[in-house]
C-alpha cells in the first residue's frame, strides 16, 4: 500500500528537481528573467517571489520592496544592501519578471 503512495509523490519530486534550473536565466542586458511560461502558468510573480528572485541574483539584503506601476504593467521596486555596503535598487516587471 505505500508503494502506491510513493511512487506518484516520487514522479512529482522528480519534476520539480527538473523544472528548478529552468526558474531563472539570464535576459538581455545582464538581468535576470522569468518567463510565465518557464513558471509553468500565466500568473504574473508576487512580490515575495521578485524579492527572493533578487536577493539570490545580487546576494545582498533587501532593505525595502514595493509594488508600483509603470502604465498599465506591475513592477517591483525592490532596494538592496550589498555585501560592500552599497545600496541600490531594481525593478522587476510582474509579468515579465525582468530585472532592471
Amino acid at each position: 500500500m505505500r508503494a502506491r503512495f510513493l511512487v506518484p509523490a516520487l514522479a512529482a519530486l522528480g519534476l520539480v528537481a527538473l523544472a528548478a534550473p529552468a526558474v531563472a536565466a539570464e535576459a538581455p542586458g545582464g538581468g535576470t528573467h522569468v518567463p510565465a511560461a518557464d513558471r509553468g502558468d500565466a500568473t504574473p510573480l508576487s512580490l515575495d517571489e521578485a524579492v527572493e528572485l533578487v536577493k539570490r541574483r545580487y546576494d545582498a539584503r533587501v532593505l525595502r520592496a514595493e509594488e508600483t506601476k509603470d502604465g498599465d504593467e506591475v513592477v517591483y521596486r525592490i532596494r538592496l544592501l550589498a555585501a560592500d555596503g552599497r545600496v541600490f535598487t531594481v525593478h522587476v516587471n510582474a509579468r515579465t519578471g525582468g530585472v532592471e
